[in-house]
């Protein structure tokens, strides 16, 4: 939790900057975000993971009034709810995602001439899963293949029984998002608070990856 933080922070402190560049290239089109929230598991996922941080940030072009493309960047933190082995000196291990997606946004940004503005969005892109367990472990012999194996990436042989030793091991896959995402307009030109939920699926090795962030942040026209 504490990673996610520090990025947002650092993502907080980029936005509060962009402005100034936009204004200083004479680039009113162009649209910023940033935020972070919570991250919540669905099924297969939520049967090896729980609820963890996000933090992302995300760029792109307004070509009118109620249409942009935006590239997002997100890190999620996956915290494992099942142990590897039931033992008492048993390893304990990490899950970090991260995403880059390309995405269309449909928004509407004053309802009925209020603050207060709506929109939606989906796309795809590139989703990167790095499992990493905290010293090298060695399954036992003639251990049957589960599951949960193959979520933090031990191989399987011809018989069914894990044959691998692992520190680590990272998977990429595509995937899609598609969510719904609320605005209240800020007092400074062209700033909005949001928050927004999206679905994700990527097509992960062996257990795809699903879920859904929940994020709150600030969107620059």
């Amino acid at each position: 939790m504490s990673r996610m933080i520090s990025a947002f922070i650092w993502l907080l402190g980029s936005a509060l900057l962009f402005p100034l560049h936009a204004e200083d290239s004479e680039l009113p089109l162009l649209n910023f975000n940033v935020g972070g929230g919570l991250t919540i598991p669905l099924n297969p996922t939520a049967r090896y993971v729980g609820v963890d941080g996000n933090a992302g940030s995300g760029m792109g072009v307004n070509f009118n009034k109620y249409n942009s493309i935006e590239g997002d960047f997100m890190w999620s933190g996956l915290s494992p709810t099942v142990n590897l082995v039931p033992a008492i000196d048993r390893p304990t291990g990490s899950v970090n995602l991260y995403n880059v997606i390309g995405n269309y946004r449909f928004h509407v940004d004053s309802l009925a001439g209020s603050p207060f503005g709506l929109y939606i969005i989906g796309g795809g892109g590139w989703y990167y899963r790095h499992t990493e367990i905290n010293r090298r472990y060695g399954v036992p012999p003639l251990t049957v293949c589960q599951p949960i194996y193959n979520w933090w990436g031990l191989a399987c042989d011809s018989n069914g029984f894990v044959e691998d030793t692992i520190a680590s091991r990272g998977t990429s896959a595509g995937g899609v998002d598609v969510g719904v995402g609320f605005t209240v307009k800020l007092p400074s030109p062209g700033w909005k608070f949001f928050v927004e939920s999206r679905y994700n699926y990527a097509w992960s090795n062996f257990i795809p990856t699903t879920f859904v962030p929940v994020t709150f942040g600030f969107r620059f026209n």
